[in-house]
């Protein structure tokens, strides 16, 4: 009994692979960031946005984010098609992302209501 049985109970650490590249996390929010750029018009911006979504895509897929990444997409799916289908193409985009918060909300709940390993 001492100072080191604490130790066990820490959680231990995750260690982080940047050298492993993350492509799905890549190319969801470097096509998003892509897309942001270009409602800000010119090549720059859309080459800088889809840049900057590359690299948080590539640091979140690193940190474990897959289930995030998963549920974003199959959110996007819904959310555009369930506009389409009640207003027309014209609510697409709003749909999309509208679907993408919801499904990034619910991995994030997920997330927090799974039970820890100890």
């Amino acid at each position: 009994m001492g100072r080191f049985d604490t130790l066990a109970l820490m959680p231990v650490p995750k260690k982080i692979n940047f050298k492993k590249i993350s492509f799905p996390g890549i190319a969801i929010t470097g096509v998003t960031g892509g897309i942001i750029g270009s409602f800000m018009g010119g090549l720059m911006p859309i080459l800088a946005m889809g840049l900057l979504g590359a690299v948080i895509g590539n640091v979140v897929w690193a940190l474990g984010g897959q289930r995030f990444f998963v549920l974003i997409v199959i959110g996007i799916l819904l959310g555009s098609g369930l506009a389409v289908f009640l207003s027309g193409m014209d609510a697409a985009l709003l749909g999309a992302g509208t679907g993408g918060a919801i499904g990034g909300f619910i991995s994030v709940n997920l997330n927090m209501l799974r039970p820890r390993d100890r």
